[in-house]
């Protein structure tokens, strides 16, 4: 659906009845991934009103995307070595190696660098890149179920669908030298 106030919308066609759960726009148009689909988890819109299928790089579980710096970058629940893909224009997609094969969820993009948080993984659920090509692992504030990130006001968030404490996390990060470095994380209860 489209609105071009956040009030008032208007249902749209999707290019196939997958499960659509990423979304970005960048470049000039609107991109969506998908969990489901046999060669079409993919479809872009110059305009969020008529959409095309296009090929994954794979048909993993396509779960979140983001877009920066030139690129689009998504990631996935599953998959083998492959679980981040990447394309400059939403249609021609590159398997990328993830820093670990984890649960990936979401994925956003802020101060030059793109950060991806897991629901899984032991000490690792949360990655970084520079340029959405070659990812490391970073270490989360805990190990919970981590399921959406975001960039604002100079800091990544990330969210936890854990019904204990500690539900969202914190971290102020600067390139140095094109590496990650953390300069804070704090934890919030709720």
């Amino acid at each position: 659906m489209t609105s071009p106030d956040g009030v008032t919308w208007t249902s749209r066609a999707s290019a196939a009845d997958n499960a659509w759960n990423g979304l970005a726009y960048g470049n000039g148009r609107f991109v969506a991934v998908s969990t489901s689909g046999t060669g079409n988890r993919v479809m872009t819109s110059p305009n969020g009103i008529t959409w095309t299928s296009r090929v994954s790089a794979a048909d993993n579980q396509w779960y979140g995307l983001a877009y920066g710096n030139g690129l689009f970058v998504a990631v996935s629940r599953f998959g083998a070595g492959n679980r981040v893909m990447t394309s400059p224009n939403g249609i021609t997609w590159t398997s990328r190696a993830s820093a670990a094969d984890n649960d990936w969820r979401s994925i956003t993009y802020g101060n030059g660098l793109f950060v991806a948080v897991s629901v899984d993984g032991a000490g690792n659920r949360v990655m970084t890149s520079p340029d959405g090509i070659t990812w490391t692992s970073q270490t989360s504030a805990v190990d919970n179920t981590w399921v959406g990130v975001t960039y604002g006001n100079s800091k990544f968030a990330a969210v936890s669908v854990d019904s204990a404490f500690n539900n969202v996390m914190t971290s102020s990060f600067s390139t140095v030298a094109d590496a990650p470095v953390v300069s804070s994380v704090s934890m919030n209860g709720t």
